[in-house]
Order: C-alpha cells, then sequence, then structure tokens
C-alpha cells in the first residue's frame, strides 16, 4: 500500500491495481460489479459504496480500480486509509488538519480504506461525516472498505453508521477453491512462470489461502527457479518454501 510519503493518494496511481485483472469469483461477483456501477459513466443509482469483508480478499484493489478508472476520466479521486486519515485530521483544529481537510473534500470521488480504524477517534469520524456529507452535496461520491459491515463496526458514531448505511452495501466473501486456483495461476503467468496443475494443487494444501500469501509464495518460487535454472518442480517447491 502506499508508503507514508503518500498518506493522500492521487490517482491515476498504482496503475496494476485496475478492473480487468481482478479476479471474479462467487463470493466476489456482487462488489465487483457494484463498484464497476459506482465508477461507470451511466448514472449509478448510489452515490456510496460500502465494501466489506476478511482481509486480502480484494476490497483495497476495488478502491484502488475506482481512483484509477475515474481519474482516466478526468475526475478528481483521492485515496486515503484510516489509519492515515486519523493522523492528518488529528483533533481536527491545527492549520495542516485544516488544510487536510480541504483537500479531502475537494474530490469528485473519496475513497477511505481500512474504515473501521477510525473507531477510536471521535473528531476523526465528524469530520469523515463533514467530507460525506460535503462531496455527495456537490454531486461527488464516497467509498469506503472495511473488515467489519457497517452495523459491526465498534465504537462508530450513529450518525456516521447510518451514512454508510445510506449508499450500496457489498460484502466480499471469502474465495472458493477453483478462483483461488485461477488466482495461482494468473499471479504466476503474469511474470512468465509456469506452474503445473499439481503444483498448484499443493500449494494450496499448504499455504494459507489468502492473496497475499499466494502472491508471496508465487515470488519466492519464481526466484529459486531462476537461480537454480529449473522448472518449478515438488522438490523445488517445499525447498524454497520449507515445507513438507
Amino acid at each position: 500500500m502506499p508508503d507514508h510519503s503518500q498518506l493522500l493518494l492521487n490517482f491515476p496511481t498504482r496503475p496494476e491495481f485496475n478492473f480487468s485483472n481482478f479476479v471474479i469469483s462467487d463470493g466476489s461477483r456482487f462488489a465487483f460489479d457494484a463498484a464497476k456501477k459506482f465508477c461507470s459513466q451511466n448514472e449509478a443509482s448510489y452515490q456510496s459504496l460500502f465494501l466489506f469483508g476478511q482481509k486480502n480478499l480484494g476490497k483495497t484493489h476495488l478502491l484502488l480500480s475506482i481512483g484509477n478508472l475515474t481519474a482516466e476520466r478526468g475526475t478528481r479521486a483521492l485515496y486515503i486509509r484510516g489509519a492515515d486519515f486519523c493522523d492528518k485530521i488529528g483533533d481536527g483544529e491545527s492549520l495542516q488538519s485544516q488544510q487536510t481537510l480541504k483537500k479531502l473534500m475537494d474530490v469528485d470521488y473519496f475513497l477511505l480504506d481500512d474504515v473501521e480504524a477510525l473507531a477510536s477517534s471521535v473528531p476523526a469520524q465528524e469530520k469523515l461525516y463533514h467530507i460525506y456529507n460535503t462531496v455527495i452535496q456537490k454531486g461527488g461520491k464516497v467509498a469506503f472498505a472495511s473488515y467489519f459491515s457497517p452495523d459491526k463496526i465498534k465504537n462508530a458514531e450513529n450518525y456516521l453508521t447510518s451514512r454508510f448505511q445510506w449508499g450500496m452495501l457489498a460484502e466480499i466473501k471469502p474465495i472458493d477453491d477453483t478462483t483461488t486456483a485461477k488466482i495461482t495461476h494468473k499471479l504466476a503467468k503474469d511474470i512468465d512462470l509456469n506452474l503445473p496443475g499439481n503444483i498448484i494443487d499443493f500449494l494450496l494444501s499448504r499455504i494459507p489461502r489468502d492473496f497475499i500469501s499466494i502472491q508471496n509464495a508465487v515470488t519466492v518460487l519464481n526466484q529459486e527457479s531462476y537461480v537454480q535454472k529449473k522448472k518449478v518442480t515438488l522438490p523445488l517447491v517445499k525447498k524454497a518454501l520449507k515445507i513438507s
């Protein structure tokens, strides 16, 4: 994700995140369709979108895809993570906080990731409420991503929870076995690494099945294959990933 110098992520950026390379599963199809419709040139029936689900299922991918696609059309999109939002806003009274707030409101698409991080800061929630109302009133759109559904975010103020629930809610559910295998194959193909089906099956029975873990495993195998000048075999996999 963005480093400390990029707490406020303007678009276009991170071009590797787009709708065309999002691997759709049965559990993510509704969220994917909702996100595409949300930023389509045809007017959607909702101005806010709330994506939720477990970690590493594609919520951030969809938020960044929205930002990149809308920026291509000349609209202003801005992405920020919840923890960074709290750090930037602080108590909301300093000059820097006010400047940040102004920048966050002066967009067509406001995208906030890891919403649950705001639960510990009432000032941050108050400012987000103000941003939400301002952007919506100007005809803009707001999208959020969270590990929790709006009604499950602890210590969230009622006025903010109600705003989250005004728009479209879309859950991303855990990835099924078939889609997990497709993701693994695609990650390998993207870096010109050949992973036979039996190797993919072995990997998925031995490593965590979230996106980051799979991506890291594929990267390690690619490096080991390059160093050894060998195709990916079961012995190579076991040695490279230190699994039996």
